[in-house]
């Protein structure tokens, strides 16, 4: 595995994507939204994840902080997904794995493979037993809210990344969960609101926002549970008869405006204006 992972690494060093062009509107910082995405244990269906896209593009352009450029990259869904969409992918996990927030236990096979070789420094058996020592666990924990860095290979093409789209800091996004509660059969049902009664809506993401020039990562998470008894906004906007669907939607949006506002403070702590 430790073979695999360097060579992969190796090849995308060699490569050189041609990665698309992006004209500022400002002198406003530039934001490239690269990999929305789901590590968690959970999969969802890429749709969702584009949903997420839009509105999170949305959320950032409101704020008259920053340009976006909302190129959508990711290896969801894809059957031959391109070399651009794998080295988005890689520079994800990588910036997970070295975070705070990461979790062994929540997060699906790909993302544990990837874990354990880079934080067992190519040894995977070593890196399920880092994930055993509360020391270590706890020392990760302190870090929460610090800024920390991608490994070497991952910060080289970060930079490269931002050169080619004129970016000053790259966003990832982990949905790592989504769901109404097990017993309703699927987050994108059909019922009518009168089944959801009682029944909670799940959304929990992770966001990493990456220096361009520097590699520095700031973290920061998200978790939310509306109760659709106690969402009465929910009536107000959608009717009586809302669903499921409706549900998500204005949890979706509820969030992506929460992400931006940690952006803006993100982008603060990394020393920006």
């Amino acid at each position: 595995m430790k073979k695999l992972l360097l060579s992969f690494w190796l090849i995308v060093l060699m490569s050189s994507p041609a990665f698309a062009a992006f004209e500022k509107k400002s002198n406003l910082p530039t934001i490239l939204i690269g990999e929305v995405r789901g590590y968690g244990e959970n999969e969802l269906i890429p749709e969702f994840f584009d949903s997420f896209r839009d509105k999170l593009v949305t959320a950032l352009n409101d704020l008259n902080k920053f340009n976006v450029n909302p190129a959508r990259i990711s290896i969801a869904g894809a059957a031959e997904p391109s070399e651009e969409a794998r080295l988005f992918s890689l520079l994800h996990k990588d910036a997970i794995a070295r975070g705070s927030l990461y979790r062994r236990e929540l997060a699906n096979a790909e993302m544990i493979r990837y874990g354990d070789v880079l934080l067992g420094g190519g040894d995977s058996d070593k890196g399920r037993r880092y994930f055993q020592d509360d020391a270590i666990t706890k020392e990760r924990m302190k870090r929460l809210g610090q800024p920390y860095d991608m490994t070497f290979a991952a910060v080289s093409q970060i930079r490269k990344v931002g050169q080619k789209y004129g970016a000053d800091y790259i966003l990832f996004v982990n949905l790592r969960d989504a769901d109404v509660l097990r017993k309703t059969g699927g987050i994108f049902g059909t019922h009518q609101e009168d089944q959801y009664r009682g029944k909670k809506v799940l959304i929990e993401l992770e966001y990493y926002l990456v220096d361009a020039k520097t590699g520095k990562v700031y973290e920061g998470q998200n978790a939310e549970k509306r109760t659709s008894l106690t969402t009465n906004v929910l009536i107000g906007k959608y009717g009586q008869n809302y669903n499921v669907g409706n549900m998500v939607e204005y949890i979706l949006t509820d969030q992506a405006q929460k992400v931006a506002k940690g952006i803006d403070k993100g982008v603060k702590t990394l020393g920006g204006k």
